[in-house]
């Protein structure tokens, strides 16, 4: 359990990131994450002993300690979670964690902001690529008027990009790349 953000990956879920003209930034997760650990034991044939599910039930309180705004363990090393987070021009964030993420913001130097899924290692000893996870996620990125649009990979994208609607990815596996590159044009 020492590793327990560092181990959880995305399962079903919904994630939005909305990005301000001033380079701040809003995102929310709503969907299963998954302990990696207990699902591939279980994936392997193995069952969980009851302390160690008392332990990944008890972990919910972890999620909540760290900013959920909910977080229900559902059994099997699934939880089922809510968070919604804002952060300052400047500010990176990794979701769920820098090691283990579904998608991350970080500010470049240039004023730059790279909103990126992550292809997991093939060293990683904590894939879910081979087990039985059910991936399907959706990612959605919105920009306001006075954010330019540099780059994308999007498999649905607005008319125009501080249009109505989102930059758009369904995620089916767990080596998804989404990526996008915007730029705030106001300074904060």
């Amino acid at each position: 359990m020492r590793d327990f953000f560092r181990t959880l990956a995305p399962e079903k879920f919904d994630a939005r990131v909305s990005v301000h003209a001033d380079g701040s930034y809003a995102y929310s997760y709503n969907g299963n994450l998954i302990f990696v650990p207990a699902f591939v034991q279980l994936c392997r044939g193995s069952y969980l002993e009851a302390p160690f599910e008392k332990q990944l039930k008890d972990a919910a309180a972890l999620l909540i300690q760290e900013g959920f705004q909910s977080a229900e363990y559902l059994g099997g090393g699934r939880y089922l979670v809510v968070l919604e987070r804002s952060r300052a021009r400047g500010q990176p964030s990794y979701f769920p964690s820098r090691e283990m993420k579904v998608f991350s913001i970080r500010p470049q130097p240039d004023g730059s902001i790279v909103i990126s899924g992550s292809r997991p290692d093939a060293s990683d000893p904590c894939q879910l690529i081979g087990t039985d996870a059910e991936i399907d996620g959706k990612l959605a990125v919105r920009l306001a008027e006075a954010v330019e649009l540099l780059e994308h990979n999007a498999q649905i994208a607005p008319s125009s990009p501080a249009g109505l609607g989102a930059f758009q990815w369904r995620i089916k596996s767990p080596d998804a790349d989404p990526s996008i590159i915007v730029r705030p044009t106001r300074s904060g």
